[in-house]
């Protein structure tokens, strides 16, 4: 600290967010962070990992030629130099998989890239990318303000599977008649009125259906009040002899399963008989969280932290493990195909 405050009169304002951003992720723990505002612009792309591939899955207008592409480098600097570089500015004591995914985050900030001494000017940004063929090409991208995404696309074809439709919503669901299943898309902890609502459509749906099996997507759920789902939604589940047995709920887990989205995966494995199907969550089983946050006096960023410690597991856990491990790779993602869903419907026949 006694570093960049000696240095911030020589940085750019760049670089002193990112001496910032590096200083809080020392402390580790996943809730702790400082967060780039989001009215920031970012390049308009979407970068996810593949095993050791970083791709381009999404893009928004000029940039729909590079959907698809592997990522190389970003002008001189190699992918593995990138990543070694943005992951000393993310929390580093929860999963690898969250680390990757949010380290891959930063590489879409004119900011960041700016501040790490990637780009020399934040309007261009010199993307390195491979295509599928292996021939190299340089695209250079200028930010955009998000929160238009009409003009985004997606790679993997015209039909997503069901986890990648209806990406603007937070809770829906739909039947699939064939299984007997409710896929259940549970991505945010509305406030209490609205949960309760929601839980008693739910349940009415169950019930309408008679549905056999109950599938819970959590890959995209950030977290928020455990207690709420606890109080409001897993005793609907408990009481439903239909859905509340072996092979009636499965729980689809990913990095992006974060904070109370891992606790409610554990209460549903716990006590619901659920099985735990895709990669390890992003939040380990014991943790710190109940984030709050202030914002830095000059700057005025916001900076969250965590206030307590939990622990739902032994000690000795370091990772929220599915029960059956399925991870779609690129060839799945592009076909527009979900291995996950189709191993639970084939394993609830």
């Amino acid at each position: 600290m006694a570093k960049l405050d000696a240095a911030i009169p020589r940085l750019t304002n760049e670089e002193s967010v990112v001496g910032l951003m590096r200083i809080v992720a020392l402390v580790g723990d996943g809730h702790t962070h400082l967060d780039l505002p989001p009215s920031f612009p970012r390049y308009p792309i979407e970068l996810h990992w593949f095993g050791d591939e970083l791709r381009v899955v999404a893009s928004g207008a000029p940039y729909h030629a590079v959907l698809g592409a592997r990522v190389s480098a970003i002008g001189s600097v190699p992918l593995a130099d990138l990543m070694e570089r943005a992951t000393q500015l993310v929390p580093r004591d929860e999963t690898e998989g969250r680390t990757r995914e949010t380290a891959a985050m930063q590489l879409t900030s004119p900011e960041v890239l700016h501040g790490l001494g990637v780009i020399a000017d934040r309007e261009q940004a010199p993307f390195v990318l491979e295509s599928s063929a292996g021939e190299r090409t340089t695209v250079t991208l200028s930010p955009a303000r998000m929160g238009d995404f009409s003009s985004w696309r997606m790679a993997g074809g015209d039909t997503p599977p069901l986890y990648l439709r209806r990406l603007n919503e937070q809770w829906w669901t739909e039947f699939l008649r064939d299984s007997q299943t409710v896929y259940f898309s549970f991505s945010a902890y509305p406030l209490e009125a609205e949960f309760r609502e929601r839980a008693a459509a739910l349940a009415k749906l169950l019930d309408d259906t008679r549905a056999r099996r109950l599938v819970i997507d959590l890959r995209r759920n950030q977290g928020g009040d455990f207690q709420r789902f606890r109080s409001l939604l897993l005793p609907i589940i408990e009481a439903r002899s239909a859905i509340n047995r072996a092979a009636g709920p499965f729980v689809i887990i990913g990095p992006g399963t974060f904070s109370a989205a891992g606790v409610t995966a554990f209460d549903l494995r716990n006590r619901a008989h659920a099985i735990l199907v895709g990669a390890p969550a992003g939040i380990r089983p014991n943790h710190y969280g109940d984030s709050a946050e202030f914002r830095l006096p000059n700057s005025g960023l916001r900076i969250s932290y965590a206030t307590q410690f939990h622990q739902f597991a032994a000690a000795t856990d370091s990772e929220i493990a599915p029960d059956k491990r399925i991870e779609p790779t690129w060839e799945d993602f592009r076909a527009g195909r979900d291995p996950v869903m189709e191993w639970i419907l084939l394993y609830a026949r």
